[in-house]
């Protein structure tokens, strides 16, 4: 499968990766194309960028990064002749996780920083490096393209509210505080009725919590639910609509109740990941490879 760029609503565009890879988008602005997110690697980069020139006839203007991790980021490089714009904790996170710069840019290539950068830097925490489970982590990143990374950090950081005046449009970006990661930007534009949700919500995949701030992406997402939106566009996944992200909430809600009252009776982290199931979403993709994994991060988050 390869990824497809699909258009949403009048001068907006959504790009789906293959096999339900990190998503990007693209709006057309009036000074160019406005770009949100770019891809896990440069080769995909330059296919996403060129397929989004090509259908508008506009060149990329402007980046956004709707927040830090590496399958959304990675292709900065491929962008990093136009201004990158993303949250202040966005850069805050790279500054902390990527180690010195290498003149304008981060240059990395050890396993341990580049999958971290991807599934939050609490995952050897859940899954120890001697974790037979580390093996689809590692061949996760097993292309050459992962092997020695170059990453442009944003050029531009924000605090709470953006906006760009696009024709005819409004187009807010949002930060409403922690969710997936800390930094975690909603972008939406109130005439297309479409948002873009990053990786506030994955579409037909269990999701991984990793370092999320659990509470908040449930309250992230109730107030999503409040947009007046027919289009959503998650982080992986196909465009879909508000119902779905109510069920995705309603999932998380699930398992933080299921977790709450495992320790609420007593029960040891190790108990609890091999007790708690949600087998109303057993159907789910990667719900039996990653719902340990969620279990025991959400008892950390719970217990703290």
């Amino acid at each position: 499968m390869e990824p497809q760029l699909l258009n949403v609503a009048e001068g907006v565009y959504a790009w789906i990766g293959a096999n339900g890879d990190s998503n990007a988008g693209a709006v057309v602005g009036p000074h160019g194309v406005i770009a949100i997110d770019a891809q896990q690697y440069p080769r995909l980069a330059r296919q996403f960028r060129a397929a989004i020139e090509a259908k508008t006839g506009k060149p990329v203007g402007t980046l956004i990064n709707t927040h830090c991790h590496l399958d959304h980021t990675a292709g900065n490089i491929v962008f990093a002749d136009v201004p990158i714009l993303a949250h202040d904790k966005t850069l805050a996170a790279m500054h902390a996780n990527l180690g010195a710069q290498t003149g304008p840019y981060w240059t990395i290539s050890d396993y341990a920083t580049k999958i971290k950068m991807l599934f939050g830097q609490n995952l050897f925490e859940l899954v120890p490096e001697n974790d037979p489970a580390q093996a689809w982590f590692r061949q996760r990143i097993g292309l050459p393209d992962y092997d020695t990374m170059t990453i442009a950090p944003p050029t531009q950081t924000f605090a709470d509210h953006f906006t760009f005046h696009v024709p005819n449009d409004t187009m807010h970006v949002n930060y409403w505080g922690p969710a997936h990661c800390d930094g975690d930007l909603v972008i939406s534009l109130a005439k297309g009725n479409v948002v873009f949700l990053g990786d506030l919500l994955f579409y037909g995949r269990f999701p991984w919590l990793g370092d999320c701030d659990l509470s908040g992406l449930i309250d992230r997402l109730a107030r999503v639910l409040t947009l007046d939106v027919s289009v959503v566009i998650p982080g992986h996944g196909m465009p879909t609509n508000l119902a779905q992200v109510s069920r995705f909430r309603d999932m998380l809600m699930a398992l933080r109740s299921a977790v709450d009252t495992a320790i609420k009776s007593g029960a040891s982290e190790e108990a609890a990941v091999r007790e708690v199931r949600l087998p109303q979403y057993a159907d789910i993709p990667r719900y039996a490879d990653w719902l340990p994994h969620d279990v025991r991060a959400a008892y950390r988050y719970l217990r703290k």
